[in-house]
């Protein structure tokens, strides 16, 4: 790793060490503000400032995550990121089972709620639990001396059973389902007349002060009952009476006297836990989130930083740099990784510098084959003209021997022309300027480019140029005669296909259709810039998109020369971007251009 990666990567961890100083910061200031009062002991203190710190540093830690995914999509350059998943899931597993250790370990769950919303949650529920019970009184009086007018009424050994019937009738216990009655004989239910059997045979009664019965309360969410219990002298035998209460109101009732015994149930729990207890579990939990901070950052940092630097390296060849080596020892899977990739851009470069000796000879061969063929086309006619003339001079007979030096004079120059034409586009070809590169906008080179056959030729143009766009670096001139080149054959292969279907009966219905567009397209590793003519002619065979490119191949019979092509690919690959031709939803071709875009790192 040279100086400059090492500082770089300094720079990352500094900026890390700032977000965790930055959380510990607010989380100390949000619960001395909101949440902490003076009264408070040192070590509550502190477990409400990790109580805060926790989420809201693993809150800082995703937001960075994804600020950096970010970064990646608009700069394309590597950010460690996988250090903030690492760090994230050991937090995660270290702390999240040491959180019900802390809150039980001191009584700061209900105080930070209480002082969160300025209320007395215990004395809250205690005061609905009394205004509860008050409300009751009247109802529990009420049965009471139903309870003993049906006590006097009845023999000791509750026999009478239609006698029971007719004063509980004469009570009003059985005109409605407000009243409940049960008469059991050794615990045995012979009448009742409300179904409550199942739920009766685990209630535990208690004696009433100063009376002879025995009570419960019985709450549910759907009903709401007032029990009483009356003995006989066996106790084997007795009735139970009940009447119902908070009628239209059962559920809230429930929920309040729920809620108030299990809060008083955790509360007491913890009060019985000495002081020393809970403070150790407190230093305990403390020093296991500090732990796991320190060893999740020093373990992310060993994993991301060869990944960080593997990717940077992966980058840096995919842009053609093949003298790339990672200077990292590392040790298993990772150490055998970065030497396998160090040996693979030694191998690509070897092979490389082979292809491209290789593809140099077989270019040259195929220009060189094409030559001859272009030229031994014109000399045939020449050759023949000349052996003409020459028969005509030798014969002594020289009748109408100047119209025969003429035409053959003329064949002989027009070949010529061909051949001084092949000439000048070879020379064209293999002499190309190189491009002067000027960071622009390509939309006008473009809107320029289409403006010149928009109005000559009959067919729809469509556009779609996004807006926004990034400049790219171009030499308008050549790019100018890259999209020049690309529309004019488009605007050929429709206007040659009109031909070929013009005796078909669909024809009258064709309409000639290019498509252009530009977009941005964005990568984890770069950001390019997209831009598309597509026609909806007839297309190139599959088994000729590997030689369109190729110098002096071309598809026209009769008038093409296969130099386009050739030059429009050659001038792509000088503005450092990639040409491809692909189907198109029209129909014919779509030529693909991706344009890097060069931004801030």
């Amino acid at each position: 790793m040279n100086e400059f990666q090492r500082l770089n990567e300094n720079k990352y961890y500094l900026k890390d060490l700032y977000v965790f100083f930055v959380s510990l910061f607010v989380s100390i200031l949000f619960s001395e503000v909101f949440l902490i009062h003076t009264d408070y002991e040192f070590y509550n203190k502190l477990f409400i400032y990790i109580i805060i710190f926790f989420p809201t540093f693993t809150l800082a830690l995703i937001l960075s995550y994804f600020y950096r995914n970010y970064r990646i999509k608009q700069t394309g350059r590597i950010w460690s990121i996988i250090r903030y998943r690492l760090t994230i899931a050991f937090l995660f597993i270290s702390i999240l089972p040491s959180i019900p250790l802390l809150l039980f370990s001191s009584n700061i769950g209900g105080k930070l709620v209480e002082n969160f919303y300025q209320i007395q949650i215990q004395e809250a529920l205690s005061s609905a639990k009394n205004i509860i019970l008050n409300s009751e009184e009247e109802d529990k009086k009420n049965l009471i001396f139903k309870a003993k007018i049906l006590q006097k009424s009845l023999s000791k050994n509750l026999n009478q059973i239609n006698l029971i019937y007719s004063k509980s009738l004469d009570l009003g216990l059985l005109q409605s389902n407000k009243f409940y009655l049960g008469i059991f004989k050794e615990d045995k239910n012979i009448y009742e007349n409300y179904k409550f059997q199942d739920e009766l045979k685990n209630l535990e009664f208690k004696k009433i002060k100063g009376e002879n019965f025995e009570e419960f309360s019985f709450y549910q969410i759907e009903k709401a009952f007032y029990f009483l219990k009356v003995n006989s002298s066996n106790n084997r035998n007795f009735l139970i009476i009940g009447k119902r209460i908070h009628i239209g109101n059962e559920k809230n009732i429930y929920n309040i006297l729920f809620t108030e015994g299990k809060y008083s149930n955790l509360v007491i729990w913890k009060d019985k836990l000495p002081t020393a207890f809970r403070l150790l579990i407190g230093i305990f939990f403390i020093l296991t989130f500090v732990i796991s901070i320190l060893i999740s950052l020093i373990l992310a940092r060993q994993i991301s930083r060869p990944i960080v630097q593997l990717a940077e390296a992966t980058q840096q060849v995919s842009k053609g740099e093949m003298d790339v080596k990672i200077d990292l020892v590392e040790d298993g899977e990772m150490g055998i990784l970065i030497e396998s990739f160090n040996q693979l851009t030694k191998d690509l470069k070897s092979k490389n510098e082979e292809l491209i000796h290789i593809q140099r000879i077989a270019a040259w061969k195929e220009v060189a084959q094409r030559m001859a063929h272009e030229i031994k086309n014109p000399l045939t006619p020449i050759q023949l003209s000349a052996e003409r003339i020459r028969k005509k001079l030798d014969n002594p007979n020289r009748e109408k021997f100047d119209e025969v030096v003429r035409n053959g004079t003329e064949t002989i120059i027009g070949q010529v022309r061909v051949l001084e034409h092949l000439v000048k586009e070879f020379s064209e070809f293999a002499r190309m300027p190189s491009p002067i590169l000027i960071n622009q906008h390509i939309n006008p080179i473009i809107e320029e480019s289409v403006k010149l056959f928009i109005d000559h030729v009959n067919i729809n143009f469509t556009l779609k140029l996004s807006k926004n766009l990034p400049e790219v670096f171009l030499d308008k001139r050549l790019f100018l005669g890259v999209v020049n080149n690309l529309i004019k054959n488009a605007v050929e292969a429709i206007h040659n296909y009109e031909k070929e279907i013009a005796d078909q009966e669909n024809f009258n219905s064709f309409i000639g259709e290019i498509k252009i567009s530009t977009k941005l397209e964005k990568t984890l590793l770069r950001k390019s810039l997209i831009f598309t003519i597509e026609d909806n002619g007839p297309g190139i065979d599959s088994n000729m998109k590997e030689k369109i490119f190729q110098p002096y191949f071309s598809t026209k019979e009769g008038h093409g020369t296969g130099i386009g092509l050739a030059i429009v690919e050659k001038t792509v690959l000088d503005h450092n971007a990639h040409l491809r031709l692909l189907d198109s939803e029209l129909g014919g071709c779509n030529f693909k251009i991706e344009i890097p875009v060069e931004g801030k790192k």
